[in-house]
């Protein structure tokens, strides 16, 4: 768009949960339909998607593979952003105890939310959300209409929080080798 207020390069993440009723695959279609509106009218450079499942490991330990890991990394750099800008990504995300149906052993698990939706420029993380800032949650579709109507952000970037995507399985360090006690990554 002519005279777009967003920096070059502004781009957007899309992570959507799988195997969701209809109601919530219409509503992520209606989504991506947007994105793909503020992308062709320039006010996005690009936008990806990312699937993930309804929830991982909450802990580096627990996440043993790669997808996991990357989410790990994913939701710490949004807890990263949350916290400089005094902000809440409750109740976005959850953590809650899973019984394992293969080991039988309980872990926690960190809940993603059906959809969430992180913006950059360059590398630095502009918005995360939902999130929640002064008694007030930001949904995802709350942040289109700003999108679309090109309305400024109030929220401080986080640079340099272009999250690589974790290493291959084989470079990771052996399970005995990450602290097994670390806490889960919880909501702030």
């Amino acid at each position: 768009m002519q005279g777009s207020t967003q920096p070059d390069g502004t781009r957007a993440e899309l992570y959507v949960r799988s195997l969701l009723p209809d109601g919530h695959t219409q509503q992520q279609a209606a989504v991506i339909d947007r994105l793909q509106g503020l992308s062709d009218t320039d006010v996005l450079s690009d936008f990806t998607i990312q699937v993930v499942g309804r929830q991982i490991p909450s802990t580096p330990a627990e996440a043993r593979t790669e997808l996991g890991l990357f989410a790990l990394n994913r939701v710490s750099v949004f807890q990263e952003w949350a916290k400089r800008n005094k902000c809440s990504l409750e109740p976005a995300f959850q953590v809650r105890s899973v019984d394992s149906e293969m080991s039988g052993e309980q872990y926690r698990a960190l809940v993603f939310p059906v959809q969430l939706l992180a913006e950059y420029a360059g590398s630095e993380l502009r918005c995360v959300t939902p999130h929640t800032a002064g008694g007030e949650t930001v949904t995802v579709m709350d942040r289109l209409t700003m999108l679309e109507g090109e309305e400024e952000l109030a929220l401080s970037s986080l640079e340099r929080a272009s999250a690589a995507r974790p290493p291959a399985q084989s470079d990771l360090p052996a399970a005995d080798t990450i602290d097994e006690d670390s806490d889960p990554l919880l909501p702030e």
